[in-house]
């Protein structure tokens, strides 16, 4: 477990997940006006879609031993991994909860909400990266996924599209759905990797 801990460098994954939160409380709901090709002209579009990045981005870089290596680990670090990843989120769960509930203020409800939906959205497409493309260009599916929503996901009514989940308002479903799904998704993926392949 001591050899787990210090290769995931669990410390310094706490340290940017308490950044992220540092961030969002300090930014709240603010927004950077950035030309649209979706549809709309030019929108303010929430920094909480770009913050979650940087604990999805730093789980992967804490994440980045060799498979190769750890096939002769006793211990299943592929199911480590994939505890670590949702703890992560479910830490930000239990920090979201405060300012939903409304004992906390100095945070939005729905800003939060948004942080804690776009966290499990861009941390699932990090872990997909991580099993499709390998752990050196994992970070590439939520960045990409981040910037297309920032320039193509909203359309001329100033409203995220149907597709861009990071962007939408916290009352819509689907991306709570969708977001779920990819966490879900890439959680199984990376626990898989304890187990044989069938030939």
């Amino acid at each position: 477990m001591t050899w787990w801990l210090h290769t995931r460098r669990v410390a310094l994954l706490m340290g940017v997940t308490a950044g992220f939160w540092a961030v969002v409380l300090a930014v709240g709901d603010s927004g950077v006006a950035l030309p649209q090709l979706g549809g709309a002209t030019s929108v303010s579009v929430p920094l909480v879609l770009f913050t979650p990045l940087a604990p999805a981005i730093a789980l992967n870089a804490c994440c980045g031993s060799p498979t190769s290596v750890e096939s002769t680990a006793v211990r299943r670090a592929a199911a480590l991994d994939a505890l670590l990843a949702a703890g992560i989120v479910a830490l930000t769960a239990a920090a979201v909860l405060p300012f939903i509930a409304g004992w906390l203020t100095g945070l939005d409800g729905s800003t939060a909400e948004a942080a804690l939906r776009n966290l499990a959205c861009y941390t699932g497409l990090a872990l997909l990266g991580r099993t499709v493309l390998g752990d050196h260009a994992s970070t590439v599916l939520p960045t990409l996924a981040a910037l297309a929503v920032s320039v193509f996901g909203y359309g001329r009514d100033q409203s995220a599209h149907w597709w861009a989940w990071p962007a939408a308002e916290t009352s819509d479903t689907l991306s709570w759905t969708g977001s779920a799904a990819l966490l879900v998704i890439g959680l199984h993926r990376i626990a898989r990797r304890d187990f044989p392949r069938r030939s």
